[in-house]
């Protein structure tokens, strides 16, 4: 078997040397052997500067781009805006609920009444409650906003419901 140092021609005997332990070549001697290790650095400094500042530089941008683009997400401000306190909110809030209450209590005392006077009944109805989500989605914010919308959706759709049995 032969020396792994290129231009060594000399065999090895019952001694071989490695670089480490995971290392497939042999040498003849310490001489070779560290001669490998010196030739391999003299190679790594003679790499073009360029070629190392290219990757140091994508090393950076594959980085500092994606966390800059984190934190910025992070930063922003959050898509729903706090509503911003409108004058006359309270009054028109009472307003559009009594509106509501009033034509529920009409709707409940026409029982046995024609069948057009409880579709026009129930189409006022429907847009009472339509008017009454607009004053809330305005006037409300958080967890009453989310939950007062949530009421007012079913209410459309039960009377958008009824208004397509009855009236149609």
């Amino acid at each position: 078997m032969k020396c792994s140092k290129p231009g060594c021609n000399r065999g090895i005997g019952l001694v071989a040397y490695q670089r480490s332990w995971f290392s497939k070549g042999r040498y003849c001697s310490q001489r070779c052997c560290r001669g490998v290790v010196m030739a391999n650095a003299a190679n790594a400094q003679e790499k073009p500067v360029l070629k190392s500042f290219i990757v140091a530089f994508v090393a950076f941008i594959g980085l500092i781009v994606p966390a800059t683009f984190t934190m910025a997400v992070l930063a922003a401000p959050s898509a729903r805006p706090e509503a911003p306190y409108l004058p006359g909110c309270e009054r028109n809030l009472a307003d559009a609920s009594a509106s509501v209450a009033a034509m529920q209590a009409q709707i409940k005392s026409l029982g046995g009444a024609d069948r057009s006077e409880i579709c026009t009944a129930t189409r006022l109805y429907f847009f009472e409650v339509v008017k009454a989500r607009a004053v809330t989605a305005l006037c409300k914010n958080g967890a009453e906003l989310e939950r007062d919308l949530g009421r007012f959706d079913a209410d459309v759709a039960h009377a958008n419901d009824a208004i397509a049995a009855r009236c149609l």
